[in-house]
């Protein structure tokens, strides 16, 4: 029986969350309006304070975060939960206004290195609690793990259950399909030994922004033997395992040992080990397994936010560690998340050639057909802004 705290009940909690309208592209978003949800449907007081690039103001979230409340400012007095991509000024604003503070980082300190303004470094001060979302984000932090419920894979992955569809759909000798998912990272060439294995003529680039509808984008993996992703922290390659598809990570990760504590079953999902992940194609892996897992998961919600929300609010022990060892900590890990270089532009996540080089003759017409038509559509492009600017001046 999940038991809350009565201290719980004195305090507002408040979730800092940038662009939460954007929750359909962002799982780190949906992570923190889920948490908030559930702490509001064990009678916690909650609201959501979002965060904009360029201010705007609305009532409510759309559904299914429509019935949390919003703030656009701090509360006085509050626990406010902080998640990524904060800037000096809103740091400053809470630090002023909120009687506790905890960082829940989905993402480690200073991954984004890119994002200019909105980039995720930050400085604890003395006082300030940091916790993350799992092991993979730290290995030195107390982890909140949160499972979000896939509802728009439910359809898939009862597909893959009814249909009994084997983990490898590899006949000896048979090309496989591959979703290649560029991510936040950079696309670059696959290893020979995987490139081989691969049809290219059944492969799909999927991106951050590609496919826009969820519905598309688990029919591609659906219909895929194997993700390979450049994203090293992306919950899509966890989704296609509840689907059964193995998912190849090529960036490496510097504390190699996450694995060991991660509380859902990654047996499908192999990073920076090609071997390992050859071993994978051939042999496959739980899928049962990593789906009951998953499953566990959402059930132990519930729980895990009354002890994130106990822990930040002070009610739990204090953090083991000082402001300065975990700035210094974080400050360690800084080079190796700038050679990720994160994220990546548009720019970098194509096209599907820079991954599969062509290897086949029939590889290669399919490049030459495809740059034709980008040529040819680039053309019509700036034949149309000419005729439109020449069209504005004869009215002008």
């Amino acid at each position: 029986m999940l038991v809350i705290p009565p201290e719980l009940r004195q305090w507002r909690f408040a979730f800092v969350v940038v662009a939460p309208q954007n929750f359909t592209h962002s799982n780190g978003i949906r992570v923190l309006l889920d948490a908030a949800v559930t702490a509001r449907s064990l009678g916690i007081d909650v609201c959501i304070v979002p965060v904009e690039n360029e201010f705007r103001s609305y009532n409510a979230l759309p559904a299914p975060y429509a019935s949390l409340p919003i703030s656009w400012e701090i509360p006085r007095g509050c626990c406010a939960l902080l998640g990524d991509t904060l800037t000096d000024e809103l740091l400053s604003d809470t630090r002023s206004r909120a009687d506790r503070i905890c960082h829940y980082s989905l993402a480690p300190n200073g991954l984004f290195q890119c994002e200019g303004l909105f980039g995720n470094r930050l400085f604890l001060h003395e006082g300030e609690r940091q916790v993350v979302y799992s092991p993979q984000i730290s290995t030195k932090f107390p982890f909140f793990y949160l499972q979000s419920n896939f509802i728009e894979l439910e359809p898939w992955i009862q597909s893959t259950r009814k249909t009994r569809r084997p983990l490898l759909r590899q006949d000896q000798g048979r090309t496989l399909k591959a979703c290649i998912y560029p991510g936040k990272g950079h696309i670059k060439e696959l290893p020979i030994e995987l490139r081989r294995r691969i049809r290219r003529s059944g492969s799909q680039l999927i991106t951050r922004c590609y496919p826009r509808s969820k519905r598309k984008l688990y029919r591609y993996l659906s219909e895929a033997d194997l993700l390979v992703s450049f994203d090293p922290l992306s919950s899509l390659s966890y989704e296609a395992t509840l689907l059964g598809i193995p998912s190849f990570i090529l960036p490496q990760w510097d504390e190699h040992h996450f694995r060991d504590h991660f509380p859902v079953r990654l047996d499908g999902i192999i990073w920076n080990d090609l071997l390992a992940f050859l071993r994978l194609l051939d042999n496959g892996f739980d899928y049962e397994a990593v789906l009951s897992s998953y499953r566990d998961a959402i059930a132990r919600n519930p729980q895990v936010i009354v002890e994130l929300l106990s822990y930040a609010s002070g009610l739990q022990q204090a953090q083991p560690f000082s402001a300065a060892d975990l700035n210094s900590y974080w400050q360690s890990r800084q080079p190796f998340f700038a050679q990720l270089n994160m994220p990546s532009p548009p720019e970098a996540w194509g096209p599907l050639s820079v991954a599969l080089l062509p290897l086949t003759p029939l590889d290669r017409l399919q490049d030459f057909s495809l740059n034709a038509i980008r040529r040819f559509l680039q053309r019509c492009h700036r034949f149309a802004k000419r005729l439109r600017d020449a069209v504005r001046r004869l009215r002008a």
